[in-house]
């Protein structure tokens, strides 16, 4: 994006690209075996049962224009949903004094009064109010005068300032229940530059020391807080942007062979790490270090190496802090209503399969405006509803969602009845080839509302379960079928 293409302060600046092309699409075998690969790392009982799901909807809650009852409205579907936790990407650039001056304007740079937190602050106030968890993220695009040269807002962003912003954030923010990562996808030169300076990679060392700075802040406010580290995009280009395990090793200072650095830096206190593990539209990346949702172990297994090298503490949790399936209008990356339903479902498998992962996220309740003329990709559509706001079938899948997993004597089924408070049960149904829809069995869920079950190898099988919520009454999840991958 260029500079000129940066919104007004306080407007919604519509994500960039987040995906990438890998050139070599994986064989369905290969893509089977990591994908069972994963869902085998831990039992299903006990791999994630304190898993938090976060919930992004900036289009529904903080865009320009948005009325306090259509916050209200949006917060009330994603609470009826099953998700009661909110990430907030807080662009420092929209709430900053004069952010298009080069001259710093003379503030209290750590004074919350002295910023105009506009709907950031009335949603998160609100997403308080209802006692959610909150996720908020303080990055870029940057006040101009918080950057060395002055001529843009994200080029080498001033650590020292970004400190007192994160003191003034905490200090308007902070709670039992906010939880905090630095930085949007500083591995992407749409939110850190540069990423390259002399045929090498640099950006890992701007972030280090914005961490630092922006951990600083938060920490001499609260000392509690938990504050994570990364918000990496999934994959990188070369000479470009960076993949986000090369980006961590050198944020981490230690060696391609994960050999600490010493001269780059000694240990770093991090409490624990935030990725964006979006897909690619050829499969599973080539490059190792590079992490889509299928092969999150990749990076679980570098930050332990890291841990090992003595750079971070051992064991550090992941949260998947933003993600989404695309689907059609989209015309680069998006999928059918039908696979974005079962591929999101079957992400949310795996990461819950992980024992690593402690959080997993939807990002967008309704999809950016697919009808911008003249592009091939035009922002995006990862909602559970379109642009218009019409429901699409991921939508309810998201509140009732299940997984099929084909093998080669058994179907594996995983379900989530998001909105359960506790052990429950649903009655799962099956249709086989064009028969009616008939009652397969009924069974009952784990305290966290996710079930696993079996069934015999079929052909033309579609499955969905019904599940009876205190609220709304009966409810049915949207039929899916084995998804392969």
């Amino acid at each position: 994006m260029r500079q000129a293409d940066l919104p007004a302060r306080n407007r919604y600046l519509r994500p960039v690209f987040r995906l990438t092309v890998i050139p070599l699409r994986p064989t369905a075998k290969a893509l089977a075996a990591t994908v069972l690969g994963s869902l085998a790392l831990a039992p299903g009982a006990s791999a994630s049962s304190t898993q938090t799901t976060f919930f992004e909807a900036p289009r529904d809650l903080t865009a320009a224009g948005t009325s306090t009852e259509g916050r209200k409205a949006a917060l009330d579907t994603i609470e009826s949903l099953g998700a009661t936790a909110l990430r907030v990407n807080l662009r420092w650039y929209d709430v900053a004094p004069q952010p298009e001056s080069t001259a710093k304007p003379a503030f209290d740079a750590t004074d919350p009064a002295q910023y105009s937190w506009g709907a950031y602050g009335q949603v998160i106030d609100d997403a308080k109010a209802r006692g959610w968890t909150i996720l908020i993220s303080p990055s870029s695009a940057v006040p101009k005068w918080a950057t060395r040269a002055k001529a843009d807002t994200v080029t080498r962003p001033s650590a020292p300032e970004f400190k007192l912003f994160t003191q003034a954030v905490a200090k308007r923010f902070a709670g039992t229940k906010v939880m905090w990562s630095i930085w949007n996808e500083p591995n992407l030169e749409n939110f850190l530059r540069p990423q390259v300076v002399g045929g090498k990679f640099v950006a890992g060392d701007l972030y280090r020391e914005l961490f630092i700075a922006g951990r600083s802040g938060i920490k001499s406010v609260d000392p509690k807080a938990r504050v994570l580290f990364g918000e990496t995009a999934p994959s990188g280009v070369q000479r470009k942007r960076q993949k986000p395990i090369s980006f961590l090793r050198d944020a981490l200072c230690v060696t391609s062979k994960y050999k600490a650095d010493k001269k780059c830096g000694g240990k770093l206190s991090v409490d624990g790490f935030a990725h964006h593990p979006y897909r690619s539209i050829k499969g599973i990346p080539r490059s190792p270090d590079d992490v889509t949702y299928q092969v999150l172990s990749r990076y679980t297994r570098a930050i332990d190496k890291i841990a090992k090298a003595r750079q971070i503490p051992a064991r550090r949790a992941l949260y998947l802090t933003e993600f989404g399936i695309q689907s059609l209008p989209d015309k680069l990356f998006g999928v059918s209503e039908q696979q974005q339903l079962e591929e999101r479902a079957r992400a949310e498998r795996i990461a819950y399969a992980n024992p690593r992962v402690r959080g997993f996220s939807q990002y967008l309740l309704t999809d950016d405006n697919p009808t911008v003329p003249g592009r091939l990709w035009s922002g995006f559509e990862t909602g559970l509803r379109d642009h218009t706001g019409k429901d699409k079938p991921s939508f309810t899948g998201f509140r009732l969602t299940l997984d099929v997993l084909p093998g080669s004597k058994r179907a594996s089924l995983w379900g989530l009845v998001r909105p359960a408070k506790g052990v429950t049960s649903v009655v799962l149904e099956r249709k086989i080839g064009s028969r009616d829809w008939s009652t397969w069995k009924t069974i009952k869920t784990r305290s966290n509302g996710s079930f696993t079950t079996t069934d015999s190898k079929r052909k033309s099988v579609q499955y969905r379960y019904r599940w009876t919520s205190p609220t709304l009454g009966e409810l049915t999840s949207p039929p899916v079928r084995p998804f392969k991958g």
